[in-house]
Protein backbone atom coordinates (compact mmCIF):
# COMPACT_ATOMS: atom_id res chain seq x y z
CA UNK A 1 0.00 0.00 0.00
CA UNK A 2 1.60 3.67 -0.59
CA UNK A 3 1.60 5.77 1.97
CA UNK A 4 1.69 9.27 0.82
CA UNK A 5 3.01 12.63 2.67
CA UNK A 6 2.79 15.49 1.12
CA UNK A 7 4.59 18.18 2.46
CA UNK A 8 4.82 21.33 -0.17
CA UNK A 9 3.63 21.65 -3.39
CA UNK A 10 6.54 23.82 -4.53
CA UNK A 11 8.68 20.66 -4.42
CA UNK A 12 8.71 17.08 -4.51
CA UNK A 13 8.51 15.82 -1.08
CA UNK A 14 7.10 11.93 -0.83
CA UNK A 15 7.10 8.55 1.59
CA UNK A 16 8.08 5.98 -0.16
CA UNK A 17 6.27 2.48 0.02
CA UNK A 18 5.66 0.99 3.58
CA UNK A 19 6.91 -1.92 4.13
CA UNK A 20 5.89 -4.89 2.85
CA UNK A 21 6.87 -7.46 5.22
CA UNK A 22 3.67 12.22 27.10
CA UNK A 23 6.40 13.94 26.66
CA UNK A 24 9.97 12.29 27.82
CA UNK A 25 11.46 13.85 30.86
CA UNK A 26 15.08 14.45 30.43
CA UNK A 27 16.88 13.24 33.80
CA UNK A 28 19.35 15.59 35.06
CA UNK A 29 22.94 16.27 34.49
CA UNK A 30 24.85 14.92 36.92
CA UNK A 31 26.92 17.41 38.74
CA UNK A 32 29.95 16.41 37.16
CA UNK A 33 28.77 16.74 33.50
CA UNK A 34 27.58 20.49 34.88
CA UNK A 35 30.87 21.61 36.05
CA UNK A 36 32.28 20.44 32.48
CA UNK A 37 29.19 21.40 30.11
CA UNK A 38 29.69 25.20 31.80
CA UNK A 39 32.93 25.85 29.81
CA UNK A 40 32.36 28.28 26.93
CA UNK A 41 33.80 28.13 23.61
CA UNK A 42 35.52 31.10 21.92
CA UNK A 43 33.15 32.94 20.33
CA UNK A 44 34.70 33.25 17.02
CA UNK A 45 33.68 29.33 16.86
CA UNK A 46 29.54 30.26 17.41
CA UNK A 47 27.31 30.43 14.58
CA UNK A 48 25.64 33.87 15.19
CA UNK A 49 22.88 33.69 18.14
CA UNK A 50 23.78 30.38 19.21
CA UNK A 51 26.71 29.93 22.07
CA UNK A 52 28.82 26.31 22.24
CA UNK A 53 30.55 25.51 25.27
CA UNK A 54 32.70 22.23 26.37
CA UNK A 55 31.89 19.39 28.15
CA UNK A 56 34.34 16.77 28.83
CA UNK A 57 33.48 13.06 27.71
CA UNK A 58 35.62 10.11 28.70
CA UNK A 59 36.43 8.09 25.97
CA UNK A 60 38.94 5.96 23.76
CA UNK A 61 41.63 5.85 26.62
CA UNK A 62 41.10 9.37 27.46
CA UNK A 63 39.04 12.65 28.29
CA UNK A 64 37.98 14.85 25.19
CA UNK A 65 37.15 17.81 25.61
CA UNK A 66 34.30 18.17 23.25
CA UNK A 67 32.56 21.59 22.21
CA UNK A 68 28.78 21.65 21.50
CA UNK A 69 25.76 23.43 21.49
CA UNK A 70 22.83 22.98 24.25
CA UNK A 71 19.73 24.64 23.88
CA UNK A 72 16.06 24.70 24.43
CA UNK A 73 13.62 21.97 26.22
CA UNK A 74 11.64 18.88 26.40
CA UNK A 75 12.38 15.64 25.00
CA UNK A 76 16.26 15.11 24.02
CA UNK A 77 17.60 15.15 20.64
CA UNK A 78 21.14 15.18 19.59
CA UNK A 79 22.36 16.30 15.85
CA UNK A 80 25.69 14.50 14.53
CA UNK A 81 27.04 16.67 11.55
CA UNK A 82 29.11 15.41 8.40
CA UNK A 83 33.10 15.63 7.41
CA UNK A 84 35.57 14.77 9.48
CA UNK A 85 39.37 14.73 10.23
CA UNK A 86 39.48 19.18 10.45
CA UNK A 87 38.56 21.61 11.93
CA UNK A 88 35.74 23.08 9.02
CA UNK A 89 33.65 20.72 10.04
CA UNK A 90 31.67 20.95 13.01
CA UNK A 91 27.97 21.17 14.32
CA UNK A 92 27.91 24.90 13.11
CA UNK A 93 26.13 22.88 10.37
CA UNK A 94 23.13 22.73 12.00
CA UNK A 95 23.17 26.30 12.84
CA UNK A 96 19.65 27.05 10.83
CA UNK A 97 17.90 23.87 11.86
CA UNK A 98 19.14 24.70 15.92
CA UNK A 99 16.76 27.54 16.77
CA UNK A 100 13.77 25.75 15.13
CA UNK A 101 14.14 22.43 16.33
CA UNK A 102 14.81 24.04 19.96
CA UNK A 103 11.47 25.01 20.45
CA UNK A 104 10.27 21.67 20.24
CA UNK A 105 13.58 19.80 21.55
CA UNK A 106 16.23 20.07 23.80
CA UNK A 107 18.96 20.06 21.06
CA UNK A 108 22.15 18.77 21.38
CA UNK A 109 25.35 19.19 18.93
CA UNK A 110 28.48 18.49 19.34
CA UNK A 111 31.40 18.41 17.15
CA UNK A 112 32.44 14.75 16.30
CA UNK A 113 35.91 13.68 17.49
CA UNK A 114 39.21 15.53 15.75
CA UNK A 115 36.14 17.89 14.23
CA UNK A 116 35.71 21.48 14.67
CA UNK A 117 37.24 22.23 18.45
CA UNK A 118 37.01 18.46 19.41
CA UNK A 119 39.53 17.16 20.69
CA UNK A 120 41.47 14.50 18.37
CA UNK A 121 41.41 10.78 19.77
CA UNK A 122 44.57 10.14 22.33
CA UNK A 123 45.51 7.16 20.39
CA UNK A 124 46.21 7.65 16.55
CA UNK A 125 44.34 4.27 16.02
CA UNK A 126 40.85 5.66 16.87
CA UNK A 127 41.38 8.24 13.85
CA UNK A 128 38.52 6.34 12.48
CA UNK A 129 34.40 6.11 12.27
CA UNK A 130 34.45 3.12 14.86
CA UNK A 131 36.24 5.76 17.16
CA UNK A 132 34.20 8.86 16.23
CA UNK A 133 30.95 6.30 17.40
CA UNK A 134 32.78 5.55 20.41
CA UNK A 135 33.22 9.40 21.33
CA UNK A 136 29.55 10.51 20.32
CA UNK A 137 27.97 7.13 22.41
CA UNK A 138 29.82 8.30 25.60
CA UNK A 139 29.48 12.42 24.70
CA UNK A 140 25.51 10.93 24.89
CA UNK A 141 25.95 8.80 28.10
CA UNK A 142 27.64 11.81 29.50
CA UNK A 143 24.90 14.13 28.86
CA UNK A 144 22.81 12.00 30.86
CA UNK A 145 19.52 12.42 29.31
CA UNK A 146 18.36 8.82 28.65
CA UNK A 147 16.95 8.36 25.57
CA UNK A 148 17.29 10.63 22.17
CA UNK A 149 15.89 11.33 18.79
CA UNK A 150 19.41 11.08 16.84
CA UNK A 151 19.38 12.78 13.57
CA UNK A 152 22.40 12.03 11.72
CA UNK A 153 23.56 13.54 7.92
CA UNK A 154 26.56 12.22 5.42
CA UNK A 155 28.83 10.84 7.30
CA UNK A 156 27.31 11.73 10.55
CA UNK A 157 24.87 9.57 9.32
CA UNK A 158 26.93 6.57 9.39
CA UNK A 159 28.36 7.10 12.44
CA UNK A 160 24.26 7.56 13.67
CA UNK A 161 23.25 4.40 12.20
CA UNK A 162 26.45 2.03 13.62
CA UNK A 163 26.15 3.66 17.10
CA UNK A 164 22.31 3.08 17.11
CA UNK A 165 23.06 -0.53 15.69
CA UNK A 166 25.73 -1.12 18.43
CA UNK A 167 23.63 0.80 21.79
CA UNK A 168 20.08 0.83 20.25
CA UNK A 169 19.02 1.35 23.79
CA UNK A 170 19.98 4.75 23.55
CA UNK A 171 17.87 6.10 20.66
CA UNK A 172 14.69 6.65 20.29
CA UNK A 173 13.83 7.31 16.94
CA UNK A 174 16.39 7.75 14.22
CA UNK A 175 16.77 9.84 11.17
CA UNK A 176 19.56 9.69 9.02
CA UNK A 177 19.95 12.45 6.28
CA UNK A 178 21.44 12.20 2.15
CA UNK A 179 24.76 9.65 3.56
CA UNK A 180 27.48 8.07 1.24
CA UNK A 181 28.93 6.53 3.93
CA UNK A 182 25.83 3.99 4.58
CA UNK A 183 24.75 3.40 1.18
CA UNK A 184 25.65 -0.05 -0.52
CA UNK A 185 28.48 0.46 -3.63
CA UNK A 186 25.73 1.62 -6.65
CA UNK A 187 28.66 2.85 -8.52
CA UNK A 188 29.27 6.18 -7.36
CA UNK A 189 31.04 5.77 -4.63
CA UNK A 190 34.49 7.93 -6.01
CA UNK A 191 31.64 10.63 -6.62
CA UNK A 192 32.92 13.02 -3.74
CA UNK A 193 36.70 13.15 -4.50
CA UNK A 194 35.89 13.41 -8.67
CA UNK A 195 33.66 16.78 -7.49
CA UNK A 196 36.46 17.70 -5.38
CA UNK A 197 39.36 17.69 -8.04
CA UNK A 198 37.22 20.54 -9.55
CA UNK A 199 37.52 22.66 -6.35
CA UNK A 200 41.02 24.78 -5.87
CA UNK A 201 43.87 23.91 -4.27
CA UNK A 202 44.07 25.76 -1.27
CA UNK A 203 42.97 24.39 2.19
CA UNK A 204 40.31 27.06 2.84
CA UNK A 205 38.81 27.54 -0.58
CA UNK A 206 38.24 23.60 -1.30
CA UNK A 207 36.22 23.21 1.74
CA UNK A 208 34.10 26.36 0.36
CA UNK A 209 34.07 25.19 -3.00
CA UNK A 210 33.53 21.07 -1.25
CA UNK A 211 29.94 22.73 0.97
CA UNK A 212 28.59 24.82 -2.37
CA UNK A 213 28.94 21.99 -4.79
CA UNK A 214 27.57 19.12 -3.04
CA UNK A 215 24.31 21.89 -2.63
CA UNK A 216 22.24 22.77 -5.02
CA UNK A 217 21.95 26.73 -4.18
CA UNK A 218 25.28 26.86 -2.66
CA UNK A 219 24.60 30.19 -2.43
CA UNK A 220 21.11 29.64 -0.07
CA UNK A 221 23.10 27.05 1.92
CA UNK A 222 26.18 28.46 2.88
CA UNK A 223 26.21 32.18 2.36
CA UNK A 224 29.59 34.31 2.99
CA UNK A 225 28.90 34.99 6.28
CA UNK A 226 28.50 31.19 7.17
CA UNK A 227 32.10 30.71 6.69
CA UNK A 228 34.65 32.44 9.15
CA UNK A 229 34.00 30.21 12.39
CA UNK A 230 34.92 26.83 10.35
CA UNK A 231 38.29 28.82 8.64
CA UNK A 232 39.10 29.73 12.41
CA UNK A 233 38.66 26.57 13.65
CA UNK A 234 40.39 24.97 10.58
CA UNK A 235 43.31 26.83 11.32
CA UNK A 236 44.10 25.86 14.81
CA UNK A 237 47.34 24.07 15.63
CA UNK A 238 45.03 21.08 16.93
CA UNK A 239 43.27 20.59 13.19
CA UNK A 240 46.20 20.89 11.72
CA UNK A 241 47.45 18.16 13.58
CA UNK A 242 44.37 16.22 12.89
CA UNK A 243 45.10 16.91 8.84
CA UNK A 244 48.52 15.39 9.40
CA UNK A 245 47.97 12.54 11.14
CA UNK A 246 45.35 11.54 8.84
CA UNK A 247 47.69 11.97 6.30
CA UNK A 248 50.73 9.99 7.63
CA UNK A 249 48.10 6.52 8.14
CA UNK A 250 46.54 7.43 11.55
CA UNK A 251 42.68 5.26 12.24
CA UNK A 252 44.71 2.01 10.61
CA UNK A 253 44.27 -1.13 10.29
CA UNK A 254 39.76 0.11 11.14
CA UNK A 255 40.26 2.92 8.34
CA UNK A 256 41.14 0.94 5.78
CA UNK A 257 38.60 -2.05 6.36
CA UNK A 258 35.67 0.43 6.80
CA UNK A 259 34.08 -0.40 3.63
CA UNK A 260 34.16 -4.42 4.28
CA UNK A 261 32.72 -3.67 7.43
CA UNK A 262 29.70 -1.46 6.48
CA UNK A 263 28.65 -4.41 4.43
CA UNK A 264 28.71 -6.88 7.57
CA UNK A 265 26.34 -4.41 9.02
CA UNK A 266 24.43 -3.71 5.68
CA UNK A 267 23.88 -7.06 5.16
CA UNK A 268 22.46 -7.98 8.93
CA UNK A 269 20.12 -5.42 9.52
CA UNK A 270 18.28 -6.90 5.97
CA UNK A 271 18.51 -10.29 7.25
CA UNK A 272 18.01 -9.33 10.90
CA UNK A 273 15.31 -7.28 12.75
CA UNK A 274 17.71 -5.39 14.57
CA UNK A 275 16.02 -1.78 15.65
CA UNK A 276 12.86 -1.16 16.97
CA UNK A 277 12.86 2.24 16.49
CA UNK A 278 11.39 4.34 13.91
CA UNK A 279 13.76 5.40 11.29
CA UNK A 280 13.10 7.99 8.60
CA UNK A 281 15.52 8.42 5.75
CA UNK A 282 15.26 11.97 4.26
CA UNK A 283 16.93 12.34 0.92
CA UNK A 284 17.43 15.03 -2.00
CA UNK A 285 16.84 14.36 -5.84
CA UNK A 286 19.69 16.07 -6.39
CA UNK A 287 22.16 15.27 -3.99
CA UNK A 288 25.60 15.13 -6.50
CA UNK A 289 27.34 12.86 -3.95
CA UNK A 290 24.72 10.58 -3.23
CA UNK A 291 21.15 11.08 -5.12
CA UNK A 292 18.24 9.62 -3.21
CA UNK A 293 16.64 7.76 -6.08
CA UNK A 294 20.43 5.83 -6.04
CA UNK A 295 21.96 5.49 -2.72
CA UNK A 296 19.10 6.81 -0.91
CA UNK A 297 16.32 3.96 -1.87
CA UNK A 298 19.92 1.40 -1.92
CA UNK A 299 19.58 2.03 1.84
CA UNK A 300 15.91 2.01 2.03
CA UNK A 301 15.73 -1.11 0.31
CA UNK A 302 17.82 -2.86 3.03
CA UNK A 303 16.10 -1.36 6.42
CA UNK A 304 12.85 -1.57 5.29
CA UNK A 305 12.88 -5.69 4.84
CA UNK A 306 13.20 -6.17 8.62
CA UNK A 307 12.49 -3.01 10.16
CA UNK A 308 8.67 -1.80 9.21
CA UNK A 309 8.65 1.28 11.34
CA UNK A 310 10.87 2.87 8.21
CA UNK A 311 9.51 5.83 5.94
CA UNK A 312 11.60 7.94 3.52
CA UNK A 313 11.20 11.79 2.23
CA UNK A 314 12.65 12.59 -0.63
CA UNK A 315 13.16 16.39 -1.66
CA UNK A 316 13.59 17.89 -5.05
CA UNK A 317 15.75 21.06 -6.49
CA UNK A 318 17.87 20.28 -3.36
CA UNK A 319 21.17 18.76 -2.72
CA UNK A 320 23.83 17.07 -0.06
CA UNK A 321 23.02 20.22 2.85
CA UNK A 322 19.10 20.18 2.33
CA UNK A 323 18.75 20.90 5.84
CA UNK A 324 20.31 24.20 5.28
CA UNK A 325 18.56 24.89 1.83
CA UNK A 326 14.88 24.28 3.70
CA UNK A 327 15.44 24.75 7.47
CA UNK A 328 11.89 25.24 8.21
CA UNK A 329 10.56 22.18 5.81
CA UNK A 330 13.00 20.08 7.68
CA UNK A 331 12.01 20.97 10.40
CA UNK A 332 9.13 20.85 10.55
CA UNK A 333 9.04 17.53 8.82
CA UNK A 334 11.51 15.94 11.26
CA UNK A 335 9.08 17.24 14.32
CA UNK A 336 6.15 15.72 12.42
CA UNK A 337 7.59 12.28 11.88
CA UNK A 338 8.66 12.20 15.55
CA UNK A 339 4.85 13.64 16.97
CA UNK A 340 3.38 10.81 15.15
CA UNK A 341 5.27 7.66 16.25
CA UNK A 342 5.41 9.08 20.03
CA UNK A 343 1.30 9.24 19.43
CA UNK A 344 1.09 6.24 17.60
CA UNK A 345 3.69 3.52 18.54
CA UNK A 346 2.83 0.88 16.70
CA UNK A 347 2.48 2.86 13.21
CA UNK A 348 -1.63 2.80 13.63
Amino acid sequence: MLNTFVVRAARLVRRCPGSTAGLFAAALVSQAGLAGAQTPAPAETNVPGLTSKFIDVQALGGTIKTRYYDTGSGEPMVLVHGGGWAGYYSANTWGTNIPGLAKQFHVFAADKLASGMTDNPPNDKDYNIQGEVEHMYQFVKALNVGKVHLVGQSRGAGLALLMTVAHPELVKTLVLVDSLTISPDVGNSDMHNRLMAKCPKDRDESWKCEMRMLSFDGQRAFPDDSFPPGLYMGHLPKSKVTMEKIAAGAGEPLASQFNAYKQTILDRLKAEHLLDMPILLYWAVNDPQAPALKNGIAVYDILVQKHPQTRMLLVNNAGHFHYREYPDEFNHNVIDFIEFWSAHPQGR
